[in-house]
């Protein structure tokens, strides 16, 4: 795997492999060849349309990265690889130049990070190094110099400075001051922050970060684990690799590229809209931090990136209050104001948002205000869109069914009451339903019993009306979709099969009703497309998800 000579003779290894597994040598081969060769672009394709072996295709990429390439003045690149290398853990002082690597502190996407002495000035540094060199990118090495230029020409004290940036034996690299201290996301986990703490902390990155914006800088990836605590307290922005220069007309990352990690990205980062990112994006980021303080947990963080972007695009954040009945009522109003789906609703400056903070620590009335009501009904909708949709539905088939009865001459009180109790209890089931999709251990149970409930009722709603061929099927159909609001493919797959069942116990129900017999065999079998249909997308989704998160 580690040597790059001639592969075996392929008749030998058609004789000794079965089909399958030749045709898996075939493809493991080919990636290794566009793996050496740097056809990125092939190398992406090839991975969309073999999903099932990005696994095992990552480890072969991780492995071949610690490969070493022996040749005559392989020397250097053995000096380079086993600094470079995912097993570096040894304590001993490394040489790298006019440093000396002494253990690794930190390590992200793109880069790994080691607290150094330099030699000749007799200090301790942190020296950041690129992942892979030897097979990175061009555009990784931009970035990774991009990072540096923008920290560079940045002198803040809440920012860490960089002081050299450079390239050992095809090593790139750069060194910055080193932090004696922790991330944020260590500290945040391992002890609670009080409301004031919480506040003074993001002041002073506020003010770090307006630092950045007047100099026509977005970070682009605010996160606990990118702000470094001194022992001293004293919170350090670090981390620019996603930074963008935005008055520098620099157009290299394409719209629709999604940048920066999932649950502390603005709306509009999350759409890929990076043409149109300006300080607003960070002080979302802000706000997410902030949140994160005062409850514990991010405003979303799904089990995968596909549902925290799903959520940071379209849910709203249920109030910091609701998790941690200790926030203060202010605070919390200016967290959200930071959170506004709405770019234009946030605050427009990161100085703004200091301004504020400062303001609750002082104990004056901050800026931030209470949402209007068409507001809070805007945030309930987004926060809550399975129960707004079912009750949006009952409500306008009890409007139509009360209407009719008015109208009607002939008034059955008896069974206009059955029917808008059926409603009644439907819509009460529903807020039931959505109590439990609140609760972690409740949550996948309650998505199973609302899709069984919702077919179950409006089976009871249509035998009860004798509508077994009317318009009111339209129903099942509709339930379907819904369930695949979800992103759930077991779930789809659930509602059809209880979409189907309710169906045939409906015409079981009323057999007396002269229905043609291929009537229900080809509403069955579209219940059934359209499930397969609507679970298949939802399954090409997941499988770009596990690539995006692959990737990360």
């Amino acid at each position: 795997m580690t040597s790059r000579s001639t592969p075996p003779d392929s008749t030998i290894i058609s004789a000794e492999l079965t089909p399958d597994e030749l045709r898996r040598f075939e493809l493991l081969n080919n990636y290794m060849e566009l793996l050496h060769s740097g056809d990125y672009a092939s190398r992406s394709v090839l991975l969309e349309e073999h999903p099932e072996f990005l696994e095992l295709l990552g480890c072969l990429e991780s492995l071949d990265s610690l490969a070493i390439p022996f040749s005559e003045h392989s020397k250097n690149t053995v000096e380079q690889n086993s600094i470079n290398s995912v097993a570096y853990n040894t304590t001993e002082p490394r040489p790298f130049g006019k440093y000396e690597l002494q253990e690794e502190i930190g390590r992200g996407g793109m880069g790994v990070v080691h607290k150094a002495r330099q030699v000749d000035l007799d200090r301790v540094v942190a020296i950041k190094l690129i992942l892979s060199c030897q097979f990175a990118s061009k555009e990784d090495i931009r970035r990774f110099y991009l990072e540096a230029r923008s920290a560079g020409r940045l002198k803040h004290p809440n920012i860490v400075a960089i002081h050299e940036v450079g390239e050992i034996n095809g090593q790139h690299y750069f060194a910055m001051d080193y932090i004696d201290g922790e991330s944020l996301a260590a500290i945040s986990h391992a002890a609670e922050f009080t409301a004031e703490l919480a506040a003074e902390c993001i002041a002073e990155i506020a003010r770090a970060v307006d630092f950045l914006h007047q100099h026509g800088i977005v970070h682009r990836d605010l996160k606990p684990a990118n702000i470094l605590i001194d022992d001293d307290g004293q919170p350090f922005v670090t981390d620019f690799g996603l930074a963008k220069v935005f008055d520098s007309g620099d157009q290299q990352t394409q719209s629709g590229t999604i940048l920066g990690t999932p649950s502390y990205m603005a709306p509009e980062q999350a759409a890929g809209q990076n043409s149109e990112l300006g300080p607003t994006a960070d002080i979302y980021s802000l706000g997410a931090i902030l949140y994160e303080l005062l409850t514990g947990r991010p405003p979303f963080k799904e089990e995968n990136p596909l549902d925290t972007l799903v959520q940071v695009l379209e849910g709203e954040a249920s109030r910091p209050s609701q998790l941690n009945r200790a926030v203060p009522r202010d605070l919390e109003l200016i967290c959200m104001k930071c959170l506004e789906k709405d770019a234009g609703s946030r605050y427009q400056s990161a100085a703004q948002l200091a301004d504020d903070l400062q303001r609750f620590l002082r104990r004056e009335a901050v800026d931030a205000r209470p949402s209007g009501l068409l507001h809070k009904l805007r945030r309930w909708t987004r926060r809550e869109p399975a129960l707004v949709s079912r009750l949006s539905a009952l409500l306008a088939a009890a409007g139509i069914v009360q209407i009719a009865f008015m109208f009607n001459a002939a008034r059955d009180v008896s069974y206009h009451v059955t029917i808008m109790s059926i409603f009644g209890i439907w819509a009460a089931l529903s807020f039931l339903f959505q109590w439990m999709l609140r609760r972690d251990k409740l949550e996948a149970v309650g998505r199973y019993c609302w899709s069984a409930t919702d077919a179950a009722l409006l089976t009871t709603l249509l035998i009860t009306t004798g509508e077994s061929s009317g318009t009111l099927l339209i129903g099942y159909p509709l339930l379907i979709v819904a369930a695949g609001m979800f992103f759930r493919v077991c779930l789809v797959w659930f509602t059809t099969a209880a979409s189907i069942l309710s169906y045939g116990a409906l015409l079981w129900f009323q057999t007396r009703q002269n229905i043609p017999a291929h009537y229900p065999a080809i509403y069955t079998a579209v219940l059934a497309l359209l499930g397969f249909m609507v679970a298949y997308q939802i399954y090409r989704v997941r499988v770009l998800s596990r690539y995006y998160q692959s990737r990360k």
